[in-house]
């Protein structure tokens, strides 16, 4: 079953490894120069103080979002 939920402060882990991932999948090509913990401070700061965040899950597991600003 699909569930699609508003974005909370603890999902900020699942969130932030899923977005990494996936673009690094997406872009095996391109060497990012921001490491992990750059991308997590940026969602954290930016993306999550500043937007309205919704989450897409699969069996619990986080398996997509959208970010509004």
């Amino acid at each position: 079953m699909v569930r699609i939920r508003p974005y909370q402060l603890d999902n900020l882990e699942d969130t932030v490894r899923l977005w990494y991932r996936t673009w690094h999948e997406t872009f095996s090509h391109i060497k990012h120069p921001h490491p992990y913990s750059v991308w997590k401070a940026r969602f954290r700061d930016h993306l999550a103080a500043h937007g309205d965040i919704w989450l897409t899950e699969v069996e619990n597991q986080i398996v997509g979002f959208v970010v509004v600003i």
